[in-house]
C-alpha cells in the first residue's frame, strides 16, 4: 500500500520519499552537505555502524543546516529554539567503520512552528545508506510550547532551499 503523506510516500509503512528508479532526481533537491566518518566505537564486531549510531550524524547534520540557514542564534546562548518532535528512519545498506559518509538535509515542508527536514545518508560510492525524516518544532522553552517561526528563519530556510517553502 502506498499512502502520500506532506509529500513523501509511504509504503507498507516504510519510508520511502521518491518512486522507484527517481531517486536521482530526488537527490538533486538537497543544497546542504555534511560529510561524517563513522568512529570505531560506533561499530559493531563486523565493523557495521551500530543503528545507534545513525541518529547522531542525522543530528549533526540537521544541526548544521539549521545554522547554514540562519535559524539558530548561537552568538546568544548555547539553548537551541528548536526541537525534533518526530524521527522515521529507513536503513537501506549497512555504513562502515571510517568510511567518508555524507548525510545530506532539506525543507520538505515549512509550517506555522514546525517543518518537515529530509536526510539521506550516501555512501562514499554515491549510494544510499539511510534515510530519514523529522519534523522539528520551534519551541519556546520559557513557555514550554511551541512558537512560529519568524520572518529571519523563514526567509534563512527558503534562502538556503532556493524556493518558496
Amino acid at each position: 500500500m502506498r499512502v502520500e503523506e506532506n509529500g513523501i510516500l509511504v509504503t507498507t509503512g516504510m519510508l520511502q520519499p521518491f518512486e522507484p528508479g527517481c531517486h536521482e532526481a530526488w537527490l538533486a533537491n538537497f543544497h546542504h552537505a555534511v560529510e561524517v566518518r563513522p568512529r570505531y566505537c560506533e561499530t559493531d564486531q563486523v565493523g557495521h555502524v551500530s543503528n545507534t549510531s545513525y541518529d547522531f550524524y542525522l543530528e549533526q547534520a540537521r544541526l548544521a543546516y539549521m545554522r547554514a540557514a540562519c535559524v539558530d542564534d548561537h552568538t546568544r546562548r548555547l539553548r537551541l529554539d528548536h526541537v525534533a518532535a518526530e524521527i522515521t528512519m529507513r536503513f537501506v545498506a549497512p555504513c562502515y567503520y571510517d568510511e567518508a559518509l555524507r548525510v545530506l538535509t532539506r525543507c520538505a515542508r515549512l509550517g506555522r512552528s514546525s517543518l518537515d527536514l529530509e536526510q539521506v545518508i550516501l555512501g562514499p560510492e554515491g549510494g544510499i545508506r539511510t534515510l530519514s525524516r523529522t519534523v522539528t518544532v520551534s519551541y519556546d522553552f520559557d513557555g514550554g510550547r511551541s512558537k512560529p517561526w519568524n520572518d529571519a528563519q523563514r526567509a534563512g530556510l527558503r534562502a538556503l532551499e532556493g524556493r518558496d517553502l
